[in-house]
C-alpha cells in the first residue's frame, strides 16, 4: 500500500506539472520587425512569417496546444496563416504605443476573443472582438473599436479575479494618479470601472504596466514622470490599487520602460532603455526601505537600448533589445540577485527585435500556490543514507524534517546523505514555501529501515573457510580485493593472508565478517576455488557414489561438512580399485545440504550434495 501511495503522489505531480504547462496560449510570439519565437518545443526557437512591423506594442495568441490563432500590432489583425483578417484593419492602437494591444479570451467562451487597444499618448481605450468560428476557423473581427474611456496612457494589463474565470482589465488615466479597473465577464466588459488613486500623477507616460502572475502586485514604468518605477498592491477581489512604493531613482539612467515579475511573484525586474541596465527588487523584502535596499544591478546590454520584458512559458524572462536578432534572457528569475542569471545575448529570433514584446494576461503564467511533493529510495538498510528528490511546485524555499535520521532537518531543495542507523519505520515532512503561502506534506512511515542482518563470522576447517550460512549471497575478499567467482558460503583458501566475506540478506542488506588470518597449507588441484566431484545419485537417500578416476591411487580421506562448516563424517577409502568408484554411507545424516570433500595426496576435491 505504501508503494501504491507513493506512486499516486508521483503520478499526481506529473499530471499537475503537465496541467501547468499544457496551456500553450503564450507559445507563439510575433513582435518587432517580423520577429518571432516558438516555445512549443520547450525552448524558444525562431518563428518566421510574422507580418507585424511595429516599434512597440503587439499581442499574439495560440490555442491550448500552442497552435497560432492570430496576432496584432493594435491596428491590423493577422490570422494563423499570416494573412490579414477580412475585417482586421483600422483598430485604434498605435505602432508606437507601449502596450498597444492585449488579447483576452471572453470568460466562458472558447472562440470569442476581445482585443483591447490603447493608442499613443493621451489616447482612447477601446476593444474589438475576434470570432474564431468565422472564415473556416481562421477568424475575423466582428466588432471593432468600442470606446471604453478617453485620455489614458499607453498602458494595458489584466488580472484574473478570485473566481478563476473573470478578469480585471486595468488602464491608467493620463495627467492623474488614477487607475481604472474594469470587470470582464462572460457578459463582456463592464464599462463602469473601479477607480483607485495611487502613486505619481502620470503625464501620459510611456512604459509598461504589469501585474504579478498571482495578481497581487502591479508595477508601473514612468518614463515621462520622473524616470521612475513604482510598485503597488492590487486587491483581486475589489479591483483596488493601493500602497504605492517608488523604487530608487537613477539619475544616470534614462527611459524607465520594461518590467516583469518572476513566476513565483517575489521579484520585480526593471529595464532602463539607456544605458541598457537591468535591476532586480525583492517585492516581499518587507518595508519600503527593505524593498528599495534589495536592489541588485544584474548587468547592462551591449546594445544599451532596452525595451520590453516578458515572462515566457518556460518560466524565463525575455528582454527586447532595439534592432537585434536575439533577445536577452533572465534564466532563473525565481532566484535572488546574480543567481537569477541575466544573459545579454539569449535566444535567436526570426526577424529583428524593436522595443516591444507580446502583451499577455499575466494569469497565463500563474503557477498557483505551492504544492509539496517528494520521492526517495525509502526502503533502506540500517547504517545507510538516502537522498530525496523534490517534486514540489511553485515553491521558493523548503523545510524538511526527518524523524529518526541524521541530520533530522534540512533546508536544501534536494537533501542528500540523510542517514538512518536504527531499524524501524520513520516519517518525513516537507514544507514548501511560496511567495505568500506554503504547503506541507507529511508521509508517515515513509522510510523503512530493515532489521540488521545476522552477524557474520568465519570458521576454518583445513584450508576451507566457512561463513555463517543463511544469507542470500556472499562475496569473499583476499587482502581487501574481491575474489572473482568466490560467491558461496565457503571458500578454499589457496594462499595465506587476510580473508573476509560480505554476506547479503534477503533485504539486500550487507554485513561483513571480521578479517580472518589464514595460514594455508593445501593447494587445490587447479589453484583457487573448488574442483568438483562426480557424485551420484544427488540428492541421495542412503549411499552416494564417487568416481575415483580423478584420484591418485592409494588411500584417500573422505569428509562430509554441514552448511555451517562442521565436520559430521570422516572415512578412509582405497582409490584406484577395480570398480573405479567409491561409496559413502550417509544414511545416518539428517536431511539437508552438505559438502563432500576428498583429499587425495596434495589435492582436494569438493562438491555439494543433498541428503533426503
Amino acid at each position: 500500500m505504501k508503494k501504491l501511495f507513493l506512486s499516486l503522489i508521483i503520478q499526481f505531480s506529473i499530471c499537475y506539472i503537465q496541467s501547468c504547462f499544457a496551456q500553450g496560449e503564450a507559445n507563439k510570439w510575433l513582435f518587432g520587425n517580423g520577429g518571432g519565437l516558438d516555445f512549443n518545443s520547450g525552448s524558444p526557437l525562431p518563428f518566421a512569417g510574422g507580418q507585424v512591423f511595429t516599434s512597440e506594442g503587439c499581442a499574439s495568441v495560440a490555442d491550448a496546444g500552442g497552435n497560432l490563432l492570430f496576432y496584432t500590432d493594435g491596428i491590423t489583425v493577422y490570422n494563423r496563416n499570416h494573412i490579414q483578417m477580412p475585417n482586421g484593419f483600422g483598430l485604434l492602437g498605435a505602432p508606437s504605443a507601449t502596450q498597444s494591444a492585449m488579447i483576452v479570451l471572453l470568460p466562458g467562451s472558447t472562440t470569442q476573443y476581445y482585443v483591447f487597444t490603447v493608442g499613443q499618448t493621451f489616447t482612447d481605450f477601446n476593444y474589438s472582438i475576434v470570432d474564431m468560428t468565422l472564415q473556416s476557423g481562421d477568424g475575423d473581427v466582428t466588432t471593432k473599436n468600442v470606446l471604453v474611456s478617453t485620455i489614458v496612457c499607453e498602458k494595458l494589463c489584466s488580472v484574473k479575479q478570485p473566481n478563476g474565470t473573470d478578469f480585471w482589465i486595468i488602464v491608467h488615466d493620463a495627467y492623474t494618479d488614477e487607475f481604472d479597473a474594469y470587470t470582464f465577464t462572460a457578459a463582456g466588459l463592464n464599462l463602469v470601472p473601479v477607480v483607485s488613486n495611487a502613486g505619481t500623477a502620470n503625464s501620459g507616460d510611456i512604459g509598461y504596466l504589469k501585474s504579478s502572475p498571482d495578481g497581487t502586485k502591479l508595477a508601473d514604468a514612468l518614463w515621462n514622470s520622473g524616470n521612475l518605477f513604482e510598485l503597488f498592491d492590487f486587491d483581486k477581489a475589489t479591483g483596488v490599487v493601493s500602497n504605492a512604493l517608488t523604487l530608487p531613482f537613477h539619475a544616470a539612467s534614462s527611459g524607465a520602460y520594461g518590467l516583469e515579475f518572476s513566476p513565483n511573484n517575489r521579484y520585480l525586474y526593471c529595464a532602463w532603455i539607456t544605458p541598457g541596465e537591468v535591476r532586480q527588487y525583492d517585492v516581499l523584502a518587507g518595508s519600503a526601505a527593505a524593498i528599495a535596499a534589495s536592489e541588485v544591478l544584474l548587468g547592462s546590454t551591449a546594445v544599451a537600448f532596452n525595451g520590453a520584458m516578458q515572462l515566457g512559458p518556460d518560466k524565463k524572462i525575455y528582454l527586447a533589445q532595439y534592432n537585434t536578432t536575439y533577445l536577452g534572457v533572465i534564466n532563473n528569475p525565481d532566484s535572488a540577485g546574480v543567481s537569477s542569471n541575466f544573459v545579454d545575448v539569449g535566444p535567436a529570433i526570426a526577424g529583428s527585435s524593436q522595443l516591444g514584446l507580446p502583451n499577455y494576461p499575466s494569469s497565463l503564467f500563474n503557477n498557483g500556490p505551492p504544492v509539496a511533493l517528494f520521492n526517495a529510495l525509502h526502503h533502506i538498510c540500517p547504517g545507510t543514507c538516502t537522498g530525496f528528490t523534490n517534486l514540489s511546485l511553485n515553491a521558493t524555499s523548503y523545510l524538511w524534517t526527518f524523524a529518526g535520521a541524521n541530520p533530522s532537518v534540512s533546508t536544501d531543495a534536494n537533501p542528500t546523505n540523510i542517514c538512518y542507523n536504527t531499524p524501524g519505520n520513520y516519517s518525513v515532512s516537507l514544507i514548501a514555501y511560496g511567495a505568500t503561502t506554503n504547503d506541507t506534506l507529511t508521509l508517515n512511515n515513509f522510510i523503512t529501515v530493515y532489521p540488521f542482518p545476522p552477524p557474520q563470522g568465519i570458521a576454518q576447517s583445513g584450508d576451507t573457510l566457512f561463513a555463517n550460512a543463511g544469507a542470500v549471497s556472499y562475496q569473499w575478499y583476499h587482502a581487501g580485493n574481491a575474489i572473482a567467482g568466490a560467491t558461496d558460503y565457503f571458500y578454499l583458501a589457496d594462499s595465506s593472508g587476510d580473508f573476509n566475506v560480505v554476506a547479503t540478506d534477503a533485504n539486500g542488506c550487507e554485513v561483513e565478517a571480521a578479517i580472518f588470518d589464514v595460514v594455508a597449507s593445501v593447494q587445490s588441484a587447479v589453484g583457487s576455488g573448488t574442483v568438483p566431484l562426480e557424485i551420484y545419485p544427488n540428492p541421495v537417500t542412503d549411499k552416494c557414489t564417487i568416481n575415483d578416476s580423478q584420484f591418485t591411487m592409494g588411500v584417500v580421506t573422505i569428509s562430509v561438512f554441514n552448511i555451517i562448516g562442521e565436520k559430521v563424517l570422516a572415512v578412509q577409502a582405497e582409490a584406484g580399485n577395480q570398480k573405479s568408484e567409491m561409496s559413502v554411507d550417509v544414511h545416518s545424516l539428517p536431511s539437508g545440504h552438505y559438502w563432500l570433500e576428498v583429499k587425495s595426496g596434495e589435492r582436494v576435491f569438493r562438491s555439494k550434495f543433498v541428503k533426503q
